[in-house]
């Protein structure tokens, strides 16, 4: 007893009563961090199939709508970065059949000038109506995340076509140079 008639307990007693309560709730405490996990990890799952088998955030379905395309600046949602790269949607695409001239690092003047029409030209094709876009062999991506895939309007790669204006070359497997 303490002074006052207040009995004070012994310091292991208040140690010993301490972890006991904490030990109460630990178990239920790890079961619930257990069954969140477990619910997060099969919400990450299915979410995951969706996206892999949902067709419209994929870039691998139709273009079931006309889409109004215009030169990519700061915010990159539908547009065109240059004669062979698009963002629809908010995917970055690789347009796999056909090599255009680069914009951001050409070699000469005459590549960044023939590439700002390669741009320019896609534009207004992909503005012309609707398009079905198609993976290309078995690869789904490029090295740089961008989704590889074909362009296509009534049966004839949109590719093809700036191939034929002498605006891209078809695409062989490495790039060649344009100067």
């Amino acid at each position: 007893m303490k002074e006052g008639g207040m009995s004070r307990k012994a310091p292991r007693d208040n140690l010993v009563e301490f972890r006991t309560r904490r030990d109460r709730g630990t178990g239920a405490g790890r079961r619930s961090l257990v069954l969140l996990g477990a619910g997060g990890l099969l919400v990450g799952i299915l979410g995951g199939l969706v996206g892999i088998y949902w067709p419209f955030g994929s870039a691998s379905a139709e273009a079931r709508t006309t889409h109004s395309f215009s030169v990519c600046g700061m915010v990159r949602r539908t547009c065109v970065v240059d004669g062979d790269t698009i963002w629809l949607e908010g995917v970055k695409i690789r347009i796999a059949d056909i090599d255009t001239p680069e914009i951001s690092q050409p070699r000469c003047d005459n590549e960044y000038a023939l590439g700002i029409k390669a741009r320019d030209r896609l534009v207004a094709l992909l503005n012309e109506g609707e398009f079905t876009l198609w993976p290309i062999g078995d690869r789904d991506e490029d090295q740089y995340g961008r989704k590889l895939r074909v362009v296509i309007r009534q049966g004839r790669s949109i590719g093809d076509q700036l191939v034929a204006e002498g605006l891209a070359r078809t695409w062989t497997g490495r790039k060649e140079p344009w100067c």
